[in-house]
């Protein structure tokens, strides 16, 4: 009497093969479907950020911006008007310095193209 031999690739073999290919082609399918959504969404992020980094430059703290008893601060704009008008040259950045009498620290670029910081007065 012959054993009959059991096949390689018999029926439960066959359907675990099918389903774990099916799960490998939906993980790429997802894989592919996320970095395609992150192409997009990342340079549209960093534009908004790159906006926001340049918007800030010309903004003044909320405890500075006048009313409620709060100190009022001239605006960044109005000082770079004032530099522009007695020195030449261009705006490059800022910072504003707190404390008794805040000051405003602008990094600006001379008509030569000397860099100098110069201290002025946030108060109004």
């Amino acid at each position: 009497m012959v054993k009959a031999k059991r096949s390689l690739h018999s029926a439960p073999i066959q359907s675990d093969f099918a389903y774990s290919r099916t799960v490998m082609w939906a993980k790429t399918a997802l894989l592919s479907a996320i970095l395609a959504a992150s192409a997009f969404v990342a340079p549209a992020s960093a534009q908004r950020a790159h906006e926001h980094a340049g918007q800030q430059a010309w903004t003044m703290p909320a405890q500075y911006r006048g009313g409620g008893g709060q100190q009022d601060l001239r605006s960044i704009r109005e000082v770079v008007e004032e530099l522009r008008s007695q020195y030449g040259g261009e705006y490059v950045s800022h910072r504003l310095e707190q404390g008794g009498s805040p000051v405003y620290v602008v990094r600006w670029r001379m008509p030569d193209g000397q860099i100098r910081d110069i201290r002025v007065s946030a108060s109004r």
